[in-house]
Parts: C-alpha cells; sequence; structure tokens
C-alpha cells in the first residue's frame, strides 16, 4: 500500500481541506465530522483544480418542504468555482448533472495521524 501522511487528526479542520501530492496528482483531503474524505483535485468537467472551490451547501424544493427551496448540506458540497458545479463531498457525486464524480482514495487514521492510499482509487457509496 502507498499511504500518504496528511497529517494528524487535529490538523485537518472542517471547512479547510489539506492538500498532498503524490507525483502529478494533487489530492485533497476533507474534514466532514469525524471522517475524512479524499479526491483528486481535477474536475470532471474540464479537468480544473475544483478542489480550491468553496465549501458550502446547496439550495433544493423537494416536495416535503412543499416545493419552497431549503438551503441544505451546508459544508458537504464543494463548488467548482469555474463551472458552478456542486459535488457532494460525502459521495464525491456531482449534485445536479449527468453522473459525475471526483475521483476519490481511501483515507485511513492510525493513531492520530491521517492517510492517503493513493495506490487504489476507492468508489464511495
Amino acid at each position: 500500500m502507498n499511504r500518504i501522511l496528511v497529517g494528524s487528526v487535529d490538523d485537518i479542520q472542517e471547512g479547510h481541506p489539506v492538500f498532498v501530492r503524490s507525483g502529478v496528482l494533487e489530492i485533497a483531503v476533507f474534514r466532514l465530522g469525524d471522517e475524512f474524505r479524499a479526491y483528486r483535485n481535477r474536475c470532471p468537467h474540464q479537468q480544473g483544480p475544483v478542489c480550491n472551490g468553496t465549501i458550502t451547501g446547496t439550495q433544493v424544493a423537494t416536495a416535503s418542504s412543499g416545493w419552497v427551496p431549503e438551503w441544505v448540506r451546508e459544508g458537504r458540497v464543494l463548488l467548482c468555482r469555474w463551472h458552478a458545479m456542486e459535488f457532494d463531498l460525502e459521495t464525491g457525486e456531482r449534485i445536479r448533472g449527468r453522473g459525475e464524480r471526483l475521483r476519490s482514495f481511501p483515507v485511513s487514521v492510525t493513531d492520530d495521524q491521517v492517510f492517503v492510499d493513493v495506490a487504489s482509487r476507492s468508489r464511495l457509496k
């Protein structure tokens, strides 16, 4: 397994991704509560540095809200600054789109140290 040390659990704060490199790959690690997600810093749309975007929420209108727009998922949405595409930070999937998703990498925590496994790619469920 080819693991990269990202830093200690306390070094990674919600809303502030930590960037690491493995060769030509730039990977951003995001904290979501007590969990971590790692994504390649490349938008599947036109390959811009997506992880440099804004971490935000999104607006949705559903039958349960009477079709009134609600602000949801604060701190769980990555907004690509190039074309305003929104990606779910928990799954890497594009929120409204044609099935695009960010390339993800497994993250592990050992002795309060966060690692990214760059030898394999994961698909989060």
